[in-house]
């Protein structure tokens, strides 16, 4: 179609960045509302955005460069598989750690980056938005930006990466990135610990590992599971190390459920004070015996969780609500809760964001740099 005179469609899907920025340039002069999807791994784990007047699917923007000097740089629509491949063709991966479900559902690049995807080994690894070298996006009136000023002059000096990492599209849209690589590891092993006190020791060990999970599947006790990677060596001493200081401690395989989201019918992002840990899990015990729905707990040992709640046919709508009403009367010193994934109507049965400090200043950046508000609207942090 020609865009710049056939009528603006419902759907699109570009071929490259100019075509996207001109799809955007008219979509603003027209008012309509705009979602940006690439491979559709997140769509329920925020808000539902209200229908968009244009709907654009990034997947055809996705060409990748060879990897140089540590660092890859590819097209938003390049599924994280397609990167990689590229990578281990030189021995290494992608830097930071990202979810094994999402990556293997064909999620993109700049879907990762749009909602800061992480995965288990984010303890001793950088969290994906420090590992972004230089980011090109493309703002809500269609101009192509490098820089945080190139959105808005009064953004001079803001980091364009950090800026853009976790905004799930609500302030700009990730075009191209890139990204740090690190070698490979020779080889992982894991550790399985019954129960979950030997976690906090471990965050301050001398070799710090490489993961620290805690799995509280529902109706079942809490265990530590730990990924040790490296030299091979080095990796079997590290294990012979832990099974024969810390009680229980066996050698395992990689759980099935590793890297994965704890996703049932509605899951809790659940934040906490390490020392809260065996609080927050015994409140999960409690409640799952008062509102009969199973209750999956996981998360990192350094006090970031996932909470499923309920069958995935299941309706948890009165369920979440309680889970999130209960977690909250700790008090937001101790504990943070709020909701990143249900089906559309459980969003508006509940308080899904909880107390947000910060949330003015949230709307304050969406204002600079989308002052129209047409992009994804609600579907931010605090539904910005």
């Amino acid at each position: 179609m020609s865009l710049t005179t056939d009528e603006l469609p419902r759907l699109a899907g570009p071929g490259s960045i100019a075509e996207l920025s001109e799809l955007m340039g008219r979509a603003h002069a027209e008012h309509r509302t705009v979602a940006v999807f690439g491979g559709g791994t997140a769509f329920d784990d925020h808000p539902p955005a209200s229908t968009p007047g244009l709907l654009i699917d990034l997947t055809s923007i996705a060409e990748a460069a060879d990897p140089r000097g540590g660092t890859i740089r590819a097209e938003a629509g390049t599924r994280i598989s397609a990167l990689n491949r590229f990578a281990a063709q030189s021995g290494r991966e992608i830097l930071s750690d990202l979810p094994v479900d999402r990556v293997e559902a064909g999620a993109t690049l700049g879907g990762m980056i749009s909602t800061a995807a992480t995965g288990p080994r984010s303890l001793r690894r950088p969290r994906l938005a420090e590992t972004v070298e230089s980011v090109t996006v493309v703002g809500a009136d269609g101009t192509i930006a490098r820089t945080s000023h190139g959105l808005n002059w009064d953004l001079s000096g803001r980091d364009l990466p950090g800026l853009v990492t976790g905004s799930w599209g609500t302030r700009a849209i990730v075009v191209e990135a890139e990204i740090r690589l690190t070698e490979r590891p020779e080889t992982q092993r894991f550790v399985w610990i019954p129960g979950t006190e030997a976690a906090a020791d471990l965050l301050v060990a001398r070799r710090v590992p490489d993961a620290v999970v805690i799995e509280r599947p529902s109706g079942s006790p809490a265990a530590t599971v730990v990924l040790i990677e490296g030299e091979a060596d080095e990796v079997e001493a590290e294990v012979i190390h832990l099974v024969d200081r810390i009680p229980g401690a066996t050698p395992c395989r990689e759980p099935e459920w590793w890297g994965r989201r704890a996703r049932l019918a509605a899951t809790i992002g659940v934040s906490v004070a390490p020392s809260f840990i065996s609080t927050l899990i015994d409140a999960v015990a409690r409640l799952e015996m008062t509102i009969g729905y199973p209750l999956q707990l996981r998360g990192c040992a350094t006090g970031t969780f996932e909470l499923g709640i309920g069958a995935p046919e299941s309706e948890p709508g009165v369920a979440t609500r309680v889970v999130l009403e209960h977690l909250r009367s700790f008090g937001l010193h101790v504990i943070a809760a709020r909701l990143i994934h249900a089906p559309a109507a459980v969003w508006d049965e509940v308080d899904a964001w909880g107390p947000q400090p910060g949330r003015s200043g949230l709307r304050d950046i969406k204002k600079l740099v989308d002052p129209r508000g047409i992009l994804a609207p609600g579907r931010g942090i605090a539904g910005i």
